[in-house]
């Protein structure tokens, strides 16, 4: 099965809208899927990773973007920028840092260039994601 381009972006942002609104199994189901649609594309990987980092597991994250992620596209600075925030929120400050600031002043992908700057302006403790409050 190979979904058209279209369905495969839909999918993932309904993937990411259901992190944030807290519909953890159906996000994994969405990454999941997408995954079996698009196996050689490093982004549901980053989708699994954010989810992961959500709920506060930055050491499954960091194992996901650097055993999955990089292989599938080891010139992604996406991939990059979020396993610099991964390792930071991991507790590995230094190593994460290092990422982040490589990517912020030399980066050619301007929204990795851009997410590397401003994860660099935050301190660590307002990296973890906090879900807005509905009421």
């Amino acid at each position: 099965m190979n979904p058209p381009a279209e369905l495969v972006r839909l999918l993932m942002r309904i993937g990411y809208w259901s992190v944030w609104h807290g519909l953890y199994a159906d996000a994994a189901a969405l990454f999941n899927g997408v995954r079996a649609a698009r196996p050689q594309s490093e982004l549901p990987v980053l989708g699994m990773a954010v989810l992961a980092l959500v709920l506060q597991k930055p050491e499954s994250a960091v194992q996901l973007l650097r055993e999955s992620a990089v292989p599938l596209n080891p010139g992604s600075e996406l991939v990059q920028a979020h396993l610099g925030c991964a390792l930071r929120l991991a507790g590995r400050e230094a190593e994460g840092l290092e990422i982040l600031v490589r990517l912020s002043a030399h980066g050619a992908d301007a929204d990795a260039r851009l997410m590397a700057a401003n994860l660099l302006g935050l301190a660590p403790d307002q990296l973890n994601p906090q879900l807005a409050t509905v009421l």
